[in-house]
Parts: structure tokens; sequence; C-alpha cells
């Protein structure tokens, strides 16, 4: 019997995929970087409650949706999982 994830460290590692993915398919934040270059650059993205023109310009709409959608997974894992975040300031911006 081998080590596995609980199912919130599942929904996680899913959450941290979906993250790596969007990064990956537009090159976020460069074309070719590491895993955790990706989740970290994207979780900055999702944190920005309002992009500056410079990232607006650099986002298209379709990164935009991405990330939204991402947020969406991320605020749902949040919510199942309300012992991680009792007392902690809100992070995502809405």
């Amino acid at each position: 019997m081998g080590l596995s994830l609980t199912p919130s460290g599942s929904g996680l590692a899913d959450i941290y995929d979906a993250l790596a993915r969007v990064a990956r398919r537009h090159h976020l934040p460069v074309p070719v970087c590491q895993f955790t270059s990706r989740v970290q650059h994207t979780l900055t993205l999702l944190a920005m409650p309002v992009l500056t023109t410079e990232q607006t310009e650099r986002v298209s709409k379709t990164v935009a949706e991405d990330l939204d959608g991402t947020r969406a997974l991320l605020q749902q894992w949040l919510q199942e999982n309300p012992q991680l975040t009792q007392g902690a300031e809100p992070v995502l911006a809405a």
C-alpha cells in the first residue's frame, strides 16, 4: 500500500494542474519555464484585483477567461476546506 493524497489534497493538486495548463497554453510567464514558476505566476495574476494597463496589454481576453475559470475552481476548493482559511484575510479578487 502506497501513499496517497487526501481528497482535499487531490482537489488542490487538480487546481495546480489547471493553473499550470492555463500558464502553458498562454506561455506565462515565458514560453519555457518550470512548473512551479508557472503556478506561482498564475496565482499572482489570480490575486490581483485589477490588472494594470501594462498587464492588460499582455493578458488577452482568453487568458482572462481562463484565469476566471481557475479562480472559480480555487474559490470552490477554499469553500470546501474552510478549516484552512479560518481567520485568514481574503486574498482572491471577486
